[in-house]
């Protein structure tokens, strides 16, 4: 007697271990378009772990921050709610529900926009990470002439959370985040007139 051993899930019928397996279950149209996604979300976020939620694929950073999923007729875009809030203009285009984007499959992934989402991700559950931690104590450094030099938050002896650096004549020069004195996440550095001049990623 043969035993069926194939997995099986409520979200398909096949209960998929890795993203590769995920994509490689498409014909092969689709998954040009699935590894398109996948590979804007991982420049995006180069420090997320790939891993496979609810039988889709999800990237992961202190918590999962979005998934995606081939439909008959589009791909679903699932980054929570707060994004399509924050870029509802931009989504007009796009069939929307609470948390979920449709990108249909006959027209171009938007790149540009999907990479703002995945950043705004990012950043939110960065800060949820560290306002957590209701020990952090307000700081501020100052220069020798009195003036604000930094401030942000420390846990004990440590920088811990959301730091900004400050030039003589008040405008910001640098911000970033702290986890227990080790730089995470996106670190932002500005020119003279406080405009953004750069931004680096951490590594962690």
């Amino acid at each position: 007697m043969t035993t069926n051993t194939k997995k099986t899930s409520p979200y398909g019928s096949t209960k998929f271990s890795t993203i590769d397996e995920y994509q490689a279950s498409f014909p092969v149209e689709i998954q040009k378009i699935l590894q398109q996604i996948r590979e804007v979300i991982k420049q995006t976020v180069p420090q997320a772990t790939e891993t496979i939620s609810y039988n889709m694929p999800c990237f992961k950073q202190y918590k999962n921050l979005v998934y995606y999923a081939a439909n008959k007729n589009h791909i679903g875009f699932y980054p929570t709610p707060s994004p399509l809030i924050a870029f509802k203009d931009e989504l007009d285009q796009f069939k929307t529900s609470k948390g979920a984007i449709q990108f249909p499959l006959d027209k171009p992934l938007p790149k540009t926009l999907i990479k703002k989402i995945v950043k705004f991700r990012a950043n939110e559950e960065l800060q949820k990470m560290v306002r957590s931690n209701p020990k952090a104590k307000d700081h501020i450094h100052y220069h020798k002439d009195g003036l604000i030099w930094a401030k942000g938050k420390m846990l004990g002896d440590q920088m811990h959370g959301y730091w900004e650096w400050f030039r003589k004549d008040g405008v910001i020069m640098r911000s970033g985040y702290f986890d227990n004195g080790k730089q995470i996440g996106e670190w932002i550095t500005y020119d003279k007139d406080g405009t953004v001049f750069k931004r680096t990623i951490m590594k962690f």
